[in-house]
């Protein structure tokens, strides 16, 4: 209905748990290839022994982490207990899980190497991302890194329409449906808030995050990397 609430993120993942996976890789564009692209930039060298993973989901990009870090201990965080259950169905590893929207979390400084997440920041605000780079910031080792792919918006209104336009082409040429794309704009509508790149960037530096880069972009589906020096 037009005129009703909009539903609880928490009731909405916890509903859709066991349809996510099928339906995030018929609707994001390159959504594996996104997922690599976390690492890709990583320095060789690098490994991480202590990974803060945020909006684990149903741990698509966790058990990408197990897979290339094996010998980390991994926090994983999200809003969602049946998301949580579903990805320990797919995950034989003992990852520490924790339920809790990633904004009201809090860590001792100086715990994490590596910070990651997939298409989950932009459920907060503008003012809640800033709010969390800093937190971000202080958990992270000197040399850290945050990789972090999500939805941004474009510099302009008619760059952002184009971008929805030829994400919409992109989903149905994979299966999706008139009802699966509106069950996601309508999401979209509820929860999401996009923002610039040059907005994240900007952010980012103002927590302190040096090296920040943005290491792949298609629509709205964009990467960023910083560094804590």
């Amino acid at each position: 209905m037009e005129n009703s609430k909009p539903e609880n993120v928490v009731d909405f993942y916890n509903s859709f748990s066991k349809q996510y996976t099928e339906s995030v890789k018929r609707c994001v564009p390159f959504y594996d290839e996104m997922l690599e692209s976390l690492f890709l930039f990583l320095p060789d060298n690098f490994v991480p022994k202590n990974i803060l993973e945020l909006g684990s989901g149903t741990g698509n990009l966790t058990k990408l982490i197990v897979k290339k870090f094996p010998s980390a201990k991994i926090t994983a965080v999200d809003i969602s207990q049946e998301c949580i259950e579903e990805s320990k169905l797919q995950i034989n590893f003992p990852v520490n899980y924790v339920n809790s929207n990633f904004k009201e979390i809090y860590f001792a400084e100086n715990s994490f190497d590596l910070i990651v997440s997939s298409i989950s920041i932009h459920h907060i605000n503008d003012i809640e991302k800033q709010k969390l780079f800093g937190k971000l910031f202080q958990y992270q080792t000197t040399g850290g890194i945050l990789s972090f792919c999500d939805q941004f918006c474009a510099e302009t209104n008619e760059i952002y329409l184009k971008y929805i336009s030829e994400w919409k082409k992109h989903a149905f040429s994979k299966g999706s449906n008139d009802d699966e794309w509106n069950m996601w704009m309508q999401h979209q509508k509820d929860h999401d808030f996009h923002s610039t790149l040059e907005n994240h960037t900007n952010w980012l530096k103002q927590a302190g995050y040096k090296n920040i880069d943005c290491t792949k972009r298609h629509l709205l589906w964009t990467t960023i990397f910083a560094q804590k020096l």
